[in-house]
C-alpha cells in the first residue's frame, strides 16, 4: 500500500514544484498583470488605432524603448488608452472613446520593414474590459479585426490567454482554475500534466500519504498553430499538438470541424480524424477550424485559422505628376500652389517630399512632405521644385515643376494741384486742394513751393508737406504754387495752380424772385426760384418770407435760392426774397403767386384711424385735423354711431372741431362718425373705433377710504399714508397709487392703489392685499393714523360660495333660492358676505335643537322628580328594632296607609322564637268583629 502511494505522490509534488517555478518566472508578468488589470495581452502587428488623429491625441515617448518599456509606461498613466510603437518610437494614445482605440487593419503594411504595432491597455470607460469591445465589434462583422493572423502575438512569455489561439506556436495554454475562463501561456517543453481543479492541489498531496485519488477527467492542454499561405500556393496541413501526449495503451481521438470560411469556399479536407489534417484547393479569404481532442478520461480543444493571401504582385514604379508643371506670378500677389497628389501607382503613394532646385538668392521656403504645396511671401525670379513620390514598395519617381513671379510695372505720379482761384480782397486766405494727386501704388510725399518767379511775393505757408496747403496774409497780384508728389520708388511728379487775389469790389447783388406764378386747385404748393440773382463776387444768403397771402402757408426752406410753399389756398399771396453779398450789400425782389378754383372737389374727412387704448383712460382723444380739402374745410361734426356704447360724455364744443375729446371713458368700444364740410356744401364722412380694455390691474385694485373729508386731506397727509401702508407690507412691496377721489355720498377721501412686488414687476391680488392690511388693522387701527372706514377691493371679488352674486354698491351677497348667510360667520368672524347655508339644513337643524331641548327639559323634570320621592320614602322608613310578638287579640290591627312593607318584615327575617298557636277552621269573631284584614294572627316570636 506505502508502495502504491509513491507515484501520486511524487507526482503531486512535481506539480507542485511546476507551480512555483511558474511563479517564480512570472513575477514580471505579475508585476504589469496587476498594475494592468484591463490589459488586452496580444500585440496587434500592422494595426493602427481607428480613430487616427481626429478622434486621439498621439504622445511621443522617445525614452521608452520596445514594446514592453512601452506598455509600462502606459501602465502608471490612466488616461493611457493604447500603446503604440511605429519606426521604433513609441506613443502613448488618448482615445475619446474605447471604439476608436479598437484596432483598424492596415493591409498595405503588413510588408514593411518596421509595420506598426499596437496593445489595447486601458479601455477608456470604466466598468467595461478590451475583450468586451472587441466582441461587441466582431458581433457586427468588422472585416478589420476578424482573421487576422498577427492577432495571436503576445506581449510577455507568460500572458494570459483564453484558448491557445491566444498564444504563440511553441506555447499553450494552461488553465490553473476549471471555473476560470482565463489562463497562461506557457512554453510546450516545460509543460506537465497536472489537475485542473487548483483548489485541491495542496489537499491531493496530503490525501496520497493514505490512499489513491480517484480518476477524473483530465483537462488535454491541445495546441494548434495557425498558419498563413500565399497563392498560387492552395494547400496546408494543420497539426493538433497535446499535453500530456499518448501514453503507452492510451489513444486519443482527435475531431477537426470548419467554423467559418470565406464565400465561394473550393477547398478539401482529409484526415479529419487524425491529429494532422490536410487543407488543399484551397481559396482567398480566412479559415477558421476546431479540433477537439479526446480519450477515456481526457478532453481538450483548440482552434487554428489558415489565412489565405492573394498573390503576390509585380511592383510598377510610381508617377510622380504636379499640376500645373508651370505658371507664372505677378506681384504684388506672392503665393502659389503646387499639387501632387494627382501622382499615381499601381498599389499607392505613401509620400511626398518636396524640395527646391532653383531659386532667388535669399529665398528659404518652409516646405512640408505633403500632397499639395503651399507657397507664400514669394519674390520675383525663376524656381524650380521637385516632387519625388514613393509608392507602398519604397520606389521612387519624381518631376519638376517651374515658377516665374515677375515684378509689377511702376508708374509715376500725377500731380494735380487743383483749378486756379480768384479771391477778392479783403479776403487773404484760401487753402489749396492737391489730394486728386494719384499713384499706381500711392503717394509717399507731397511738397509745396512758390513758383521760382514768386519767390519775392509776400504769402504765409502751413502744411506745405500735405496734401492741403494754406495760404494767408495774401496781396494784390497774381501767385504760381508748384505742388510736386513721390512715389516709393522716388519718381515723381509736379503741377502749378495760380490764385488771382484782386481789389475789393462795391457793386450791390441783384435780386431775382422769378416771374409770377398762377395755380389751380386742388394744387397747393408751388416751387419758387430765386437762382438766377447774381452778384459780381458772390451772394452769401437768400431769405423768403411772406409778405401777404389769405391764409398761412409753410416753407420747405427759407435761406435757400430755391424752396417749396405748401398749404395754399384760394387767393393771392407776395413772396419777398432778399439776397446779400459778400460785402452785406442787400437786394429785394417780390413774386406774385395767384391761387384760383376751376371747380370745386369734396373734402377728404379722416377721422385719424382705429386705436386701441388700455384702462385707466381719463379722456379719448380723436383727431380729425388730417381731413384735407382743396380749398378750406368750413365744418366739422362728429356724432357717436349706434353700435358704440352710450357711455362717455364729450367736452363742449369738441363735436364740431377737428379734434373730439370724451371722458368718462369705460372698458369697451366707441365707434364716432366724422363728416366734414366745405364751404360750397359737399361733405365727406370717415368713421373712427376706438376699443378700451379693462385695466390690467383691475383685480388688484384696493380702495381704502378714510374718515376724513377729501377737501381735508393734505398732500403731506397723503404721502405720509402710503409710506405707512408700504412699511404694513413690508419692503418687497412697492404701492402704485392709481387714483384718490371723493366718496360720491359721504365726501370722503378713497385711496385707490395696487401692490408690486419689488424688482419683479407682478403685482399682489387685491383680496390678498386686504387680507394683510385688516389682519395688521385689527391688531392696531392707529398704525396708519387715520381713520379706516372701509378697506376691499375695487370691484367685488367675492364668489359668495358660489351660491349668489356679489352686489358692487353694497358688497353684500344675494343668494340663490334656499340659501342663506352664515350667521355665525357675519356675527363672530370677519363679517365677510357669504352664501354658505342651505334653508332647508337650517330648518331641519332647528328642529332637531328643539327636540333635544324639549328632551332635556323632560330629561330634568323626571330627574327631580325621582329624587324627591326617594327622599320622602326615607323618611317614612323606621329604626330598626327587636320586640316581642303579642298575641292576635292584642295585636292592633293593620292601617290602610301601611300595607307596604319593609324588606326587613318580610317573612325572610331570622326568626329567633316562635310560639304557633292552631288556627281555627271556621272564621272566629272577636267582640262581635271579624279578624282584621282576614289574617290570623300567629303565636308569639321573636325575630330580627
Amino acid at each position: 500500500m506505502a508502495i502504491l502511494n509513491i507515484k501520486p505522490l511524487v507526482i503531486s509534488s512535481l506539480i507542485f514544484l511546476f507551480i512555483e517555478s511558474l511563479a517564480d518566472e512570472s513575477n514580471w508578468s505579475n508585476k504589469w498583470q496587476s498594475m494592468c488589470p484591463d490589459l488586452y495581452p496580444r500585440i496587434f502587428i500592422s494595426y493602427v488605432p481607428r480613430g487616427n488623429l481626429t478622434y486621439g491625441v498621439f504622445t511621443k515617448k522617445p525614452y521608452a524603448i520596445g514594446m514592453k518599456q512601452c506598455v509600462e509606461t502606459c501602465c502608471s498613466i490612466q488616461t493611457c488608452h493604447v500603446a503604440f510603437m511605429h519606426n521604433d518610437t513609441c506613443y502613448h494614445v488618448q482615445c475619446d472613446t474605447s471604439k476608436m482605440c479598437t484596432p483598424l487593419y492596415r493591409p498595405e503594411l503588413v510588408n514593411s520593414n518596421d509595420p506598426p504595432t499596437m496593445v489595447l491597455v486601458n479601455p477608456a470607460e470604466n466598468g467595461v474590459s478590451w475583450s468586451e469591445i472587441l466582441e461587441q465589434i466582431n458581433s457586427e462583422s468588422d472585416p478589420s479585426l476578424i482573421g487576422i493572423p498577427d492577432l495571436d502575438n503576445t506581449i510577455f512569455n507568460t500572458a494570459k490567454c483564453v484558448d491557445m489561439s491566444d498564444c504563440q506556436d511553441n506555447q499553450v495554454c494552461m488553465k490553473q482554475d476549471i471555473t476560470s475562463d482565463i489562463g497562461i501561456c506557457n512554453d510546450i517543453q516545460s509543460a506537465v500534466d497536472f489537475s485542473i481543479n487548483s483548489n485541491s492541489k495542496l489537499n491531493s498531496i496530503k490525501e496520497t500519504n493514505t490512499m489513491m485519488t480517484k480518476p477524473t477527467v483530465k483537462q488535454l492542454i491541445v495546441s494548434a498553430v495557425s498558419k498563413d499561405l500565399r497563392l498560387p500556393d492552395n494547400q496546408v496541413t494543420l497539426s493538433a499538438f497535446t499535453v500530456p501526449a499518448e501514453q503507452g495503451s492510451e489513444h486519443y481521438n482527435y475531431a477537426w470541424s470548419l467554423l467559418s470560411q470565406p464565400d465561394g469556399h473550393t477547398g478539401t479536407m482529409t484526415d479529419q480524424n487524425k491529429s494532422t489534417v490536410k487543407l488543399t484547393n484551397l481559396s482567398e479569404g480566412l479559415y477558421k477550424f476546431r479540433v477537439v481532442v479526446t480519450s477515456a478520461n481526457a478532453y481538450g480543444i483548440a482552434y487554428a485559422n489558415v489565412s489565405v493571401l492573394a498573390p503576390k504582385r509585380i511592383n510598377q514604379p510610381p508617377i510622380a505628376i504636379v499640376s500645373p508643371p508651370s505658371q507664372i506670378v505677378k506681384l504684388p500677389n506672392t503665393g502659389a500652389v503646387l499639387d501632387g497628389s494627382s501622382s499615381t501607382d499601381d498599389d499607392r503613394v505613401i509620400g511626398y517630399h518636396w524640395e527646391l532646385q532653383q531659386g532667388p538668392i535669399g529665398y528659404q521656403p518652409n516646405l512640408v512632405d505633403t500632397p499639395t504645396l503651399q507657397l507664400d511671401s514669394l519674390i520675383a525670379g525663376n524656381y524650380t521644385f521637385k516632387l519625388t513620390v514613393e509608392d507602398s514598395d519604397h520606389v521612387t519617381n519624381f518631376t519638376m515643376a517651374n515658377i516665374t513671379v515677375l515684378k509689377l510695372t511702376d508708374y509715376p505720379p500725377s500731380a494735380i494741384a487743383g483749378q486756379d482761384i480768384i479771391v477778392y480782397l479783403p479776403q487773404n486766405t484760401i487753402t489749396l486742394n492737391g489730394n486728386l494727386s494719384t499713384d499706381d501704388r500711392g503717394i509717399a510725399s507731397w511738397v509745396w513751393t512758390k513758383s521760382p518767379s514768386d519767390q519775392n511775393k509776400a504769402v504765409d505757408m502751413q502744411n506745405t508737406r500735405t496734401p492741403y496747403l494754406q495760404l494767408s496774409n495774401l496781396e494784390e497780384g497774381m501767385y504760381t504754387f508748384v505742388l510736386k508728389v513721390t512715389d516709393d520708388s522716388e519718381q515723381s511728379s509736379t503741377a502749378e495752380v495760380h490764385v488771382f487775389v484782386k481789389p475789393p469790389t462795391n457793386k450791390p447783388p441783384k435780386a431775382d424772385a422769378g416771374t409770377d406764378i398762377t395755380v389751380a386747385l386742388p394744387t397747393t404748393k408751388v416751387l419758387l426760384n430765386g437762382s438766377n440773382s447774381r452778384d459780381d463776387i458772390k451772394i452769401v444768403s437768400y431769405h423768403w418770407e411772406l409778405l401777404s397771402g389769405p391764409s398761412k402757408i409753410e416753407f420747405s426752406v427759407m435761406n435757400n435760392s430755391m424752396t417749396n410753399v405748401t398749404k395754399l389756398t384760394k387767393g393771392i399771396y407776395k413772396f419777398k426774397l432778399t439776397v446779400i453779398d459778400d460785402n452785406g450789400n442787400k437786394d429785394s425782389d417780390i413774386v406774385k403767386v395767384e391761387v384760383t378754383q376751376n371747380s370745386n372737389a369734396a373734402p377728404i374727412a379722416n377721422a385719424g384711424g382705429d386705436q386701441i387704448v388700455v384702462s385707466p383712460v381719463t379722456a379719448l382723444i380723436i383727431n380729425g385735423s388730417q381731413s384735407t380739402d382743396d380749398l378750406k374745410i368750413d365744418k366739422w361734426l362728429w356724432t357717436r354711431d349706434p353700435s358704440s356704447i352710450a357711455i362717455g360724455r364729450i367736452i363742449d364744443g369738441t363735436d364740431n372741431s377737428p379734434i373730439l375729446m370724451v371722458t368718462d371713458i369705460v372698458p369697451g368700444r366707441y365707434v364716432f362718425k366724422l363728416k366734414v364740410a366745405d364751404q360750397q356744401g359737399l361733405s365727406s364722412e370717415d368713421t373712427v373705433s376706438v376699443i378700451v380694455k379693462s385695466d390690467p390691474e383691475l383685480l388688484h385694485l384696493v380702495e381704502l377710504t378714510l374718515n376724513i373729508g377729501a377737501h381735508q386731506l393734505t398732500e403731506s397727509q397723503k404721502n405720509s399714508l402710503i409710506l405707512k401702508l408700504q412699511m404694513l407690507l413690508h419692503d418687497e412691496a412697492s404701492i402704485i397709487v392709481r387714483n384718490l377721489k371723493a366718496e360720491p355720498h359721504t365726501g370722503r377721501a378713497c385711496l385707490v392703489f395696487y401692490v408690486q412686488q419689488k424688482g419683479e414687476k407682478l403685482s399682489i391680488p387685491g383680496v390678498e392685499v386686504v387680507h394683510r392690511l385688516k389682519s395688521k388693522l385689527q391688531q392696531d387701527s392707529g398704525l396708519l393714523q387715520f381713520s379706516v372706514t372701509s378697506i376691499d377691493t375695487a370691484i367685488c371679488q367675492n364668489n359668495c360660495s358660489g351660491h349668489g352674486i356679489c352686489d358692487e354698491e353694497s358688497r353684500q351677497c344675494l343668494c340663490e333660492a334656499f340659501w342663506m348667510q352664515n350667521l355665525i360667520e357675519k356675527y363672530f368672524g370677519y363679517g365677510e358676505a357669504n352664501c354658505q347655508w342651505s334653508i332647508l339644513y337650517v330648518i331641519i337643524s332647528l328642529v332637531s335643537l328643539l327636540g333635544i331641548f324639549i328632551g332635556l327639559v323632560c330629561g330634568i323634570y323626571h330627574l327631580c322628580y325621582r329624587v324627591c320621592v326617594g327622599r320622602r320614602r326615607s323618611r317614612l322608613k323606621k329604626k330598626t328594632r327587636y320586640s316581642l310578638l303579642h298575641d292576635e287579640d292584642n295585636c292592633s290591627p293593620f292601617s290602610a296607609h301601611k300595607m307596604a312593607l319593609s324588606q326587613s318584615d318580610t317573612e325572610s327575617d331570622d326568626v329567633l322564637f316562635e310560639h304557633k298557636r292552631m288556627k281555627n277552621n271556621n272564621d272566629h269573631v272577636r267582640n262581635g268583629k271579624h279578624g282584621k284584614n282576614g289574617f290570623m294572627k300567629n303565636g308569639s316570636r321573636i325575630k330580627t
